[in-house]
Order: C-alpha cells, then sequence, then structure tokens
C-alpha cells in the first residue's frame, strides 16, 4: 500500500490524466494537494488496520457456530421461548419496519366501479392504535391488574363481517373525538371471537360485534347495535366522564355485572 501511494506516482501520471484532472474534471492537483491527500488516505488506513482472515478451520468453525447462536436465522417451532407474537417464522415482522403506510393506488386501466372510500390503507403497528388485539393469555393482566376504564370489542370476521368492520372503524373514530376533546380515552381492546372461543363464552358474546363498556371491575353496559362514532363518544363521556346520558342509552339500566374471569388451563 506504502508502494501504491508513494509520492513519486504522481511522475508516472501518463498523457491522459493529466488533460482530463481529477475524476475527470478540469482541476489539477499540484504536488503539494497530492501528498496532502496521500497523507489523508494514509491516516485513514492506518485507523482500520487489515482484518486477517481465519485460516485455522476448527477456529472458524467455533466462531461461526458463535454468530449462528447469537443471531439465529431459525427458530425450532417447539422452542419454549418462541414468540407468541411471531409470524411462523420464530420472529414478529413488524420489528423490522418503522411507521410503514402501504396505499392501494388505483390504475389508469381500472373500470369506472372504483370506490375510493374502500381502498385499503396498510400500516405497521408503529403508531398509536386507538384498539388493540389482547389474547386470552393477556386477559387477567389487561382486566384486573389495571381497573381503569375498559372498552372490549368482541368481533367475528365472519358474521356480519361488514358490521364487525363499521363498528371497529366507529370506535376508532369515537377515541379520535375524545383525543380531540384533550381528554385521556378509556382503554380499548378487541377480541377475536374466531381465535378467542373460550374467552368469548365467558363474557357470553353470541351476537357479533358487541361493545362491552366496563369501569372498575364492572361491565357497565353492553352495545350490540351499530352506533356511530359519534353516538359512541357521547356514551363514552357519560360513563367515564361525567356527561349527561345520550338519548341511545334512554333505557340503561342499573347493571351490577361482573368481568368475569379466564381460567387458563397450564
Amino acid at each position: 500500500m506504502e508502494q501504491e501511494l508513494s509520492d513519486s506516482d504522481s511522475d508516472d501520471e501518463d498523457e491522459g490524466s493529466k488533460k482530463k484532472g481529477f475524476m475527470g474534471d478540469s482541476y489539477q492537483f499540484d504536488d503539494d494537494e497530492r501528498r496532502e491527500w496521500r497523507d489523508k488516505i494514509r491516516e485513514v488506513i492506518y485507523k482500520h488496520p487489515e482484518i486477517q482472515e481465519e485460516l485455522d478451520p476448527v477456529e472458524k468453525l467455533n466462531k461461526m457456530q458463535k454468530l449462528m447462536a447469537d443471531y439465529p436465522l431459525v427458530v425450532d417451532e417447539d422452542d419454549p421461548d418462541w414468540p407468541e407474537d411471531a409470524d411462523g417464522w420464530g420472529f414478529n415482522l413488524g420489528q423490522f419496519f418503522d411507521k410503514i403506510t402501504i396505499k392501494n393506488a388505483k390504475k389508469d386501466n381500472d373500470d369506472d366501479n372504483y370506490d375510493s372510500e374502500n381502498e385499503v390503507v396498510w400500516q405497521d403497528d408503529d403508531y398509536i392504535r386507538p384498539i388493540k388485539h389482547i389474547k386470552t393469555a393477556q386477559w387477567e393482566e389487561t382486566v384486573f391488574k389495571d381497573i381503569s376504564p375498559l372498552i372490549i370489542l368482541v368481533h367475528n370476521r365472519y358474521k356480519r363481517p361488514k358490521e364487525n368492520e363499521r363498528v371497529w372503524n366507529e370506535l376508532e373514530k369515537a377515541v379520535h373525538i375524545i383525543w380531540n376533546c384533550r381528554l385521556p380515552s378509556p382503554r380499548c381492546v378487541a377480541v377475536d371471537a374466531v381465535v378467542e372461543d373460550a374467552l368469548v363464552s365467558v363474557l357470553n358474546v353470541s351476537v357479533f360485534p358487541e361493545v362491552i363498556f366496563t369501569k372498575a371491575g364492572k361491565i357497565l353496559y353492553r352495545e350490540r347495535g351499530i352506533r356511530t362514532a359519534d353516538e359512541l363518544s357521547k356514551m363514552m363521556a357519560f360513563f367515564y366522564y361525567g356527561a349527561a346520558k345520550p338519548p341511545c342509552l334512554d333505557c340503561l339500566g342499573n347493571s351490577q355485572e361482573m368481568i368475569p374471569s379466564v381460567a387458563i388451563e397450564s
């Protein structure tokens, strides 16, 4: 390397390079500038000494095994440490993405029946979600460890799917209404009836979707109808912020139903 960077290299420069200058432009280095650049290059090289290749096959194998142990690419499906939210690969794909949004775009050759309101927008989990899915294993901690106001949306992707999707969207909008009023919204969780059938059973839900308003370990109200975001936000205000009772709750009784516990078999 020293030989390649020697100051005498300038004497061997061909005529074409002299005409073109540095990087093909019209600028030409004088001898002092060349020495300065070579000194800087040497300084960088000395800071990063050449990495020696491991030639010993035994030591090479040991280092490779250590790397594979520290950074596993494959996880045994029966591994007790297998993460619950793994996407079938032993890790969660979401950990590799940050605030990614993908929106379906209309192509020029699409038909005239294109409905912009039904565009699919995919977002990653790295943003504040008004509603979060919970599993049966998380139920006890979610409900009994934190007794702050909690709204539970029990939905089913196969039974009345449009109604389930609409209630989810309206509930999200209702939370944003509360946020826009500079109030802390109640916690909102969703239970997937297809997956968490045991939890749905103890909650005594058979018609989907159902929105359950709870507070301090008690079920205050079960909403089985399709309510707008405005109506849902007024229900939140009534149950949790002392607002006036909205017209949609005129027939509301004094519910003393307790939130059920779920026994998880070991």
